[in-house]
């Protein structure tokens, strides 16, 4: 360690080191690819594991909620935490099958109104083409034209489905490797969750054997803040899509739009991938509805722009309360990194290993490099005299 130190002190050692991690960073960027494929070979290998540590970590805070606060009288230890599993796990199956009894009826009834009716809305698409002709003369549409456009793109896609009618197989089978994996890994997680402790108690033996007693105290304080980030912000990205979702349904009725739990769903969802995802959701949402009513998709695409507005100066504050610290760049550029090596998940993770980078540099790197700084400057005079 004390030559490490010696060596990092030295101006041609800190150069070198600063080359070194610019080419590592130049082969990263250009081979994402590489890492990217290497990465999805071990995520599939291991990918119950996966699953069941993600539920295990989802589901914690809530089996704790139920273990210190409703259960916390309980004297055994071991019954107390059994317990409070099983309510937290009987809170989500709830949950869940209230929302597939819920939404799912109302979603597949969407779909299938707008599969049967595509004839219908290449007519609507047809008259609207024709009415901003007759009202907007100098417009100059021709209706011949575009109305070939959307026959050519309903046959496109017509086609496309038919072309590939034969990938049902494949596709089923993997939605069945997906479905073990979930199962498999909700076991996992039920395990991971009922041996927490002995889990935590292992690996910080482990740790103790290898950091020094004063680092570990500060190892430990750095790992329940990044736990904290990813609870908060999950808790809190989950919320906001929630109400997001129920804002845009309200306003969707009271104008009396169709498809609404359909459409009310993809802003939702979407709009837990930050940055692009209410893009992709309002620009689903006003495609859907131009088929139907393209005067719907206009008002659709106005109250979008409110809708996030509001979000983004009203809502997302109030729950975040700018406590993640991020630069724009930052945030955009761990958005864009996360989509090319781990693709949603990525996406949707991007913030909070953004926000851990960022601690990293201000309270690790930034004072490191500053401390050197201190001692080249100390070291200069005696070396020119």
């Amino acid at each position: 360690m004390k030559k490490l130190q010696e060596l990092l002190e030295k101006r041609w050692f800190a150069n070198l080191f600063v080359v070194c991690a610019g080419i590592l960073l130049y082969l990263l960027m250009t081979h994402l690819y590489m890492f990217a494929g290497a990465f999805g070979v071990v995520t599939r290998v291991i990918a119950p594991i996966t699953v069941g540590i993600i539920i295990a970590y989802l589901l914690d805070p809530l089996a704790k909620f139920f273990e210190f606060r409703v259960l916390g009288r309980m004297k055994r230890e071991k019954l107390r935490r059994t317990l409070a599993v099983v309510f937290a796990l009987l809170v989500v199956l709830l949950l869940v099958g209230l929302f597939f009894a819920m939404l799912v009826p109302s979603l597949i009834s969407s779909i299938m109104g707008i599969v049967a009716n595509v004839d219908v809305y290449a007519d609507n698409i047809e008259h609207f083409i024709a009415h901003l002709n007759k009202v907007y003369p100098n417009l100059g549409l021709d209706e011949d034209m575009l109305v070939e456009y959307t026959d050519t793109a309903l046959h496109k896609i017509g086609s496309y489905v038919t072309a590939n009618s034969g990938n049902i197989l494949s596709a089923s089978t993997n939605i069945g490797k997906s479905f073990f994996n979930l199962v498999i890994g909700f076991i996992i997680g039920i395990y991971i969750l009922l041996s927490k402790q002995y889990l935590l108690d292992g690996i910080y033996e482990i740790r103790k054997g290898f950091i020094p007693a004063e680092q570990l105290k500060i190892h430990n304080a750095f790992w329940k803040r990044v736990n904290d980030i990813f609870i908060q912000f999950i808790g809190y990205d989950l919320l906001e899509g929630l109400i997001v979702g129920v804002i845009n349904a309200i306003v969707m009725a009271i104008f009396g739009m169709p498809f609404i739990p359909l459409i009310s769903v993809v802003v939702g969802v979407t709009n837990l991938l930050p940055t692009f995802g209410p893009m992709v959701g309002g620009a689903v949402g006003a495609l859907i509805l131009l088929l139907n009513n393209p005067i719907h998709a206009l008002w659709f695409i106005i109250i979008t722009v409110v809708i996030q507005t509001v979000d983004g100066y009203i809502i997302k504050p109030r729950l975040f309360g700018g406590s993640f610290g991020i630069p724009a760049v930052w945030t955009l550029i761990a958005i864009i990194l996360g989509g090319q090596m781990f693709g949603v998940t990525g996406i949707l993770l991007a913030i909070p290993f953004a926000a851990i980078i960022n601690i990293l540099y201000k309270e690790q790197f930034v004072p490191w490099l500053q401390n050197h700084q201190k001692l080249v400057n100390k070291k200069e005079p005696r070396g020119r005299s």
